[in-house]
């Protein structure tokens, strides 16, 4: 191609200026990237089991109904996998407690390390032994995004082997952000707009791809013929990033967060409701693809005065199952988390991709306990959700069981690898067989 001119621009420098302008939008990187939206990673976790009965669907792999529990993930059904016959089977060794075990090896699949934290049962024990499927994920799309991973948490509260669920590697947990506000300041920081400002801005950004597009009719006049269709394809890719920039500016809006106070339990749900505003948003601006959310901890003891609960969730899973008013309350617990998710799903399902598709569309969100059921401290089977397509990776719309019981190492290689990273094994491969079937 012929060298640039004392007026006009290379295309070398107008790729350097449109690199620029897409780092600095708070715009899907969809916009400005390949056509086919990322796939995106979100786990969500609630504590000390549920009460299966209530939980699990009836009916057959394709024609089932929601239990009393899922109920309200009834608009996402055709989008849900509903998962029975998963087994953590890594859980029956090692130290540590149940919950414990559940909360360290739910994600990572191997061992807790030796350590001076003494449970309620078993022996002391440390943090996880490895890194959890999230990171392993992250450490492969991560370096697309501003943060390779974003871990939100709702009164989490605590700093011990009960309260991480996170692992960047073996005794390396990851906090969770707690305060929407700081949250939001870390993620958003400078991105506040007022709504005339945001259309100032979108017409700035407009306004250089018109002065992209008049340089390059300029340098085609300098080119030869080969070069004058390859100015022509990048007018072309222009103009479709400017079209995209139109339609999809409202879709990453970062939300409103106000202070709360972070040690009220009446304000619990209200915290969890930025923090899943903030996780959308997050996804949405590209900011990252994967992504967690943890309600509270492993053995959490939240009371719910919203449900007029005053007893604490896990002394009432320890209650025997002969108590109708104790098992009727944990029913409602697991049924309010429900409703969250379905929350949740709802945001993700609002955001418009750029191909027409929704984010939920290309989301995989995977949610999961620590235990299957709290008062005998069982870890199987292990209630999971996934919802979303995972941009067509997964075939949704199904409860699925297995038998025999599958061990839940096999799901999180299956979650890698409809997440592109090409993974037989995760974990303690004693535990490993390779992906779930009919899954994917």
């Amino acid at each position: 191609m012929s060298g640039p001119s004392s007026r006009g621009l290379s295309r070398r420098h107008l790729l350097g200026a449109g690199a620029a302008f897409a780092g600095t939008a708070l715009l899907p990187r969809s916009v400005w990237g390949a056509t086919t939206p990322p796939k995106r990673l979100v786990i969500v976790f609630t504590a000390n089991g549920t009460i299966f009965d209530s939980w699990l669907p009836n009916g057959t792999e394709t024609s089932f109904t929601l239990s009393p529990i899922l109920s309200s993930l009834a608009p996402f059904q055709k989008r849900l996998l509903v998962l029975n016959g998963i087994n953590v089977k890594s859980a029956g060794n090692g130290p540590g407690d149940d919950h414990m075990k559940g909360m360290g090896h739910m994600l990572t699949g191997i061992e807790l390390l030796a350590g001076n934290t003494m449970g309620g049962a078993g022996t002391p024990a440390g943090f996880a032994g490895g890194i959890s499927i999230d990171q392993r994920i992250a450490a492969d799309v991560g370096p697309n995004t501003r943060f390779p991973s974003l871990e939100f948490g709702v009164m989490v509260q605590n700093s011990d082997v009960w309260a991480r669920m996170i692992y960047s590697g073996a005794n390396q947990p990851l906090p969770p952000m707690e305060d929407p506000v700081a949250a939001f300041s870390r993620i958003f920081s400078g991105s506040t707009l007022s709504a005339s400002q945001t259309a100032i801005l979108l017409k700035r950004r407009q306004s250089v791809l018109d002065y992209a597009v008049g340089s390059l009719g300029s340098l085609a006049t300098k080119v030869s013929a080969d070069d004058k269709v390859r100015v022509q394809q990048h007018q072309d890719s222009v103009r479709a990033i400017e079209k995209q920039l139109l339609a999809q500016t409202g879709a990453c809006t970062p939300p409103t967060v106000m202070k709360t106070d972070l040690t009220k339990v009446a304000n619990y749900p209200a915290i969890g409701k930025s923090q899943m505003d903030l996780l959308v948003a997050s996804l949405a601006c590209d900011q990252t693809r994967v992504a967690s959310l943890q309600w509270s901890h492993s053995v959490s003891d939240i009371p719910m005065p919203w449900l007029n609960i005053s007893t604490g969730h896990h002394t009432l899973s320890h209650i025997a199952d002969t108590d109708a008013a104790s098992q009727a309350s944990l029913v409602q617990i697991n049924t309010w988390y429900a409703q969250q998710f379905a929350y949740l799903l709802q945001g993700l399902d609002a955001v418009l991709e750029s191909d027409g598709s929704t984010l939920l569309d290309n989301c995989m969100v995977v949610w999961i306990n620590e235990l299957s059921k709290g008062n005998i401290h069982s870890h199987q089977p292990l209630p999971v959700v996934i919802a979303g397509g995972g941009g067509g990776a997964l075939r949704s719309g199904r409860f699925v069981t297995y038998s025999p019981q599958q061990p839940h190492n096999n799901l999180l290689v299956s979650l890698a690898n409809a997440m592109g990273t090409n993974i037989n094994t995760f974990g303690n491969p004693a535990y490993c067989t390779g992906p779930l079937s009919n899954l994917t």
